[in-house]
């Protein structure tokens, strides 16, 4: 799925509006050539990264149950797709790659 620069706007205004983001304020000034350490701190561990990466591994890579619910609706002639939502997907999508 691709996210637009649009939408990760719109996720930042409800966070800001919730308060979920606060205002970083003026940045400290280092001086040209001093090194600077980066801290980041995970919730979580290697095994639980070991376990979602175990339990991905097992979904298909095919959902059966929605192709052989489509392919039903097309043997029966009432499969039906809406024009105007492949057009705003299309669009959409054209939209993204150009904000890359």
């Amino acid at each position: 799925m691709m996210i637009s620069r649009a939408q990760i706007g719109q996720i930042l205004k409800v966070y800001k509006t919730q308060g979920m983001l606060q205002p970083l304020g003026k940045a400290e000034e280092v001086p040209y050539g001093t090194r600077v350490r980066d801290d980041i701190s995970l919730s979580f561990s290697q095994d639980d990264l070991k376990k979602v990466r175990e339990l991905v591994d097992k979904l298909p890579d095919i959902r059966l149950d929605k192709v052989e619910s489509i392919a039903r609706e097309i043997e029966a002639g009432t499969y039906g797709v809406d024009a105007r939502q492949v057009a705003d997907k299309m669009m959409g999508r054209l939209l993204a790659d150009r904000l890359k």
